[in-house]
Formats: C-alpha cells, sequence, structure tokens
C-alpha cells in the first residue's frame, strides 16, 4: 500500500483502512464529522499511527486528509493538541471521549514497539525491521560526491533497496533462514541473491542496493563490479575489423558523420559514457557536465606536434587523464575538427542533441543500429565500446601494463585490473596469427642453436 510516493509498512495499513472506512461510515450517518461532534479515532494507536506515518516516514498530512476522508483542519487540530500534550480518542465500549497526556514521541514510541521485531526471526515485513525503517525515514549520504555537495539517496533508490530486500526474504521464508533483515549475515544473503538473481549483472545490482543501507555499507568487498570466480561476464566488444567495417559503412552514407564520429570517439578515448540520473535534464554544454564521453569539450583539445591531445576527466576516480585521438585512426580526427569550437561540448558540436539525456537515449539507439549493420549475435551498449578500446589495443599488440595505464595517452587507467584483464585476453584471430608466428620465429631460432 501506498500514499503517495511513500510505501506503508503492511501491519500498519489495516489501522488506516479501519479508520478510512470508520469516517465514510460516519459521515453517511450524520452526513458530516462535525454532526458525529466526537473524534473519528477510536483508539491511541490510531493516533499514534498518523503522527508516526507524519513525523518519520514523511508522509504529508495533506495526504493523510484525504486518504482518511476528513478535513484536512481538523487533522491538523489534531497535530496541534498533541504537540501541546493532549491526546483525544472515542472509546466505543464505554461509549465516552477519553484524554490522555501523551506526547509526540511517546505516540511514534508505541508505533516503533508494534513495528520492532528485533528479536523475532520471521516476519512479514520489511517495516518491522529496525535497519529497514531507520533506513527508509533517515537521509542516506550517497557514495559519490556531486561538485562537493552532500548528495542523498534518491526515493527511486530506496526503492530497489526495498525490493532486493522483499524478494530476499520470500527466499528466506522458504528455506527457513530469519526472514528479519536485522538478523542476516553477510554470507547467507550472498548465497540468496545467486538463488534469486542467478546472473551475475543482476546480482551485483542487487548488491549494490543493499550497500546503500548503512548497517551493510561494508558487504560484498571486491564482489561487485569485477569479474568473479562464479562466472564469466558477457563478452560484447567489437575489434579493429569491426571498426573498419563501421568506416566502410560511414563512407558508403550508412552511418551518418555524428554517428560514425561517436563511436570513433568512444573506442578512442575509451571513456566511460558519463551520463546519469542526476546529469540526464542537464545541458551539454553546461560547465558541471565535464566527466568522460559526454564531458568531453574543445578547450581541453590541444594540438601537441603532430597529435591532437584532449583531457578528459573520470568523476569515478576524481583524476584527469589525456588521450591522443590520432592512435586508432587519424581521418575521422580531421572530420571531426570542421565542428570545432572555441569552448562547449564536443559531443553536442557533433550530435546538435541539447541534454545530456538526448544523447543517452541517442547512443543507445545507434549502439543497436550498428550492431543489426554489423550483423552481431548480441545487440552492443553503449558501454561496450569501453571494452572496445582496450580489446583493440590488445590485439594491436600493445603491452597490457601500457593498455590498462593512462600514461601513453591511449590508455584509460583502469582502475578495476580484473574486469580490464579479461578484455585485454579477449583476443582476435589476427592476435592470435600474430602469435603463432613469433612463436614460430622463436623455435625456429632456438632449434638452430640446437643443431650447431
Amino acid at each position: 500500500m501506498r500514499l503517495g510516493s511513500k510505501e506503508i509498512p503492511k501491519t500498519l495499513e489495516p489501522i488506516l483502512i479501519r479508520i478510512r472506512d470508520r469516517v465514510r461510515d460516519l459521515i453517511k450517518q450524520y452526513k458530516s464529522l462535525a454532526r458525529w461532534g466526537r473524534p473519528y479515532f477510536f483508539s491511541l494507536e490510531e493516533v499514534a499511527t498518523v503522527v508516526w506515518l507524519n513525523e518519520k516516514l514523511g508522509v504529508s498530512l495533506d495526504r493523510l486528509s484525504k486518504f482518511l476522508g476528513v478535513d484536512k483542519t481538523s487533522l491538523y487540530k489534531v497535530m496541534r493538541r498533541i504537540e501541546q500534550g493532549r491526546v483525544s480518542y472515542y472509546d466505543p465500549d464505554s461509549r465516552r471521549v477519553v484524554s490522555e497526556t501523551k506526547s509526540k514521541q511517546d505516540l511514534i514510541q508505541l508505533i516503533e514497539e508494534k513495528l520492532g521485531s528485533s528479536a523475532r526471526a520471521r516476519i512479514a515485513d520489511p517495516f518491522q525491521s529496525a535497519i529497514i525503517r531507520d533506513f527508509w525515514v533517515s537521509d542516506i549520504p550517497k557514495r559519490a560526491k556531486i561538485a562537493g555537495k552532500p548528495a542523498y539517496l534518491s526515493e527511486e533508490h530506496k526503492k530497489e533497496t526495498l525490493s532486493v530486500v522483499r524478494k530476499l526474504m520470500a527466499y528466506f521464508a522458504q528455506t527457513g533462514y530469519p526472514t528479519n533483515p536485522d538478523l542476516w549475515e553477510e554470507k547467507e544473503v550472498e548465497k540468496a541473491l545467486w538463488a534469486v538473481y542467478k546472473e551475475y549483472r543482476k546480482v551485483a545490482r542487487a548488491m549494490i542496493a543493499l550497500r546503500r543501507v548503512p548497517q551493510w555499507s561494508t558487504w560484498f568487498k571486491g564482489k561487485i563490479g569485477a569479474v568473479t570466480k562464479r562466472i564469466t561476464p558477457k563478452m560484447s566488444a567489437l575489434f579493429y575489423e569491426d571498426y573498419l567495417r563501421l568506416k566502410k559503412l560511414w563512407k558508403e552514407g550508412k552511418l551518418s558523420d555524428a554517428e560514425f564520429l561517436v563511436i570513433w570517439l568512444h573506442i578512442t578515448t575509451g571513456a566511460r559514457e558519463g551520463y546519469s540520473r542526476i546529469s540526464e535534464s542537464l545541458d551539454l554544454d553546461d560547465p558541471s557536465v565535464r566527466s568522460s564521453l559526454t564531458g568531453l569539450r574543445w578547450e581541453k583539445l590541444k594540438k601537441v606536434g603532430d597529435s591532437y591531445i584532449i583531457e578528459i576527466y573520470e568523476s569515478k576516480t576524481e583524476k584527469p587523464w589525456t588521450c591522443d585521438l590520432s592512435w586508432l585512426d587519424e581521418e575521422p580526427l580531421k572530420i571531426l575538427l570542421k565542428y570545432a569550437r572555441n569552448k562547449g561540448s564536443i559531443i553536442k558540436s557533433i550530435t546538435g542533441l541539447e541534454t545530456v539525456g538526448e544523447f543517452k537515449r541517442w547512443y543507445t539507439k545507434l549502439t543497436k543500429k550498428i550492431s543489426e549493420l554489423l550483423g552481431l549475435p548480441y545487440s552492443l551498449s553503449p558501454h561496450d565500446m569501453r571494452r572496445s578500446h582496450i580489446s583493440i589495443l590488445a590485439e594491436l599488440g600493445v603491452p597490457m601494463e601500457y593498455a590498462l595505464s593512462g600514461h601513453m595517452d591511449f590508455g584509460v587507467g583502469w582502475e578495476d585490473a580484473k574486469t580490464a584483464l579479461v578484455f585485454y585476453l579477449r583476443f582476435s584471430k589476427y592476435t592470435k596469427e600474430r602469435l603463432k608466428k613469433q612463436m614460430a620465429e622463436v623455435k625456429k631460432a632456438i632449434a638452430s642453436r640446437v643443431s650447431a
């Protein structure tokens, strides 16, 4: 049950529904609550429920009054009396109005005790867990900071975490392990995640969601975002031959300048895409859009000798690095320079798109389009262009220590070496042919020495 964007604990749902149905009956019988002339709350618990939802869950009194079918002014009066330490409700057994001296905190504690079940192993409602209840009502700082400002988890992120918790509780209900998140242990939760989600990407995403809960923030270290022992990641990336086929398609007019240049830029730089939910509404020219591909800017492109070096900022590592735009192919560089401006977004100049969100949607469609044009057995995603960067470097014989660093102006400084290694070791048939030739030459030289 929801009130607006707020998820209501299942334990409290019957109480709210009971008040709402009673109000409807009273209005039907007396034509208005004013003619009833007594409180529409029939217990201290009912009053406390409204107080807890407003104070701890953040459900507005306006939203509560609409759901209950009462005038919001009357609900505000109830809250004002509570702030003065007075609570009134109607006792249907004695048929009289009862007044008690209770503070707002007394009422909140009453509901906390009803919801709290830290000693109980089996619960059906995640809000009966103190850990989940605190997570839901608190401002949880994000791990990453945006422009030095404090940032907090959005409602959507909290919902995603709550969804994972519910699935785990349902699974544990079948296995006999405690369904109460207050009693969960990391190892048991990790096993359950694999049983519930099965695929690595889904498991990793669920792990990330659970780590948002402060008490679980140190769980799954080294198991998120990297290749694990359990699974081999989907090997979707391009090799140099694929790039040349894309270039041919561009020359044949099957890809526009904008489409080909973005793909070339992404493979060349190996940057991340640089967009997020927070940045999607921003104009690409906005100075705060400075990370990775979406943050490529004309003022950061410099001519050094015969090369053009661009500085790229990586928000994840909070470090800038540089890339020589000519290492993969110089020809598109000449086309790129026709779009050059003194400053501003390179991506916006090329594509004509205005916002980060527009570019994200456009680029996602583009990678699906080139998957079809190349006749690939899988559908590429924008992030696969980053993986293509390191796969092509490996294919061209660039030593891994250079391919993984940012010191030669064509490595991107992969901080996750495990994932990078997988794509570095993804050899094309040309890599294999080159290695076989090298091995044959070494064997021949050794054999000649032995026979001499």
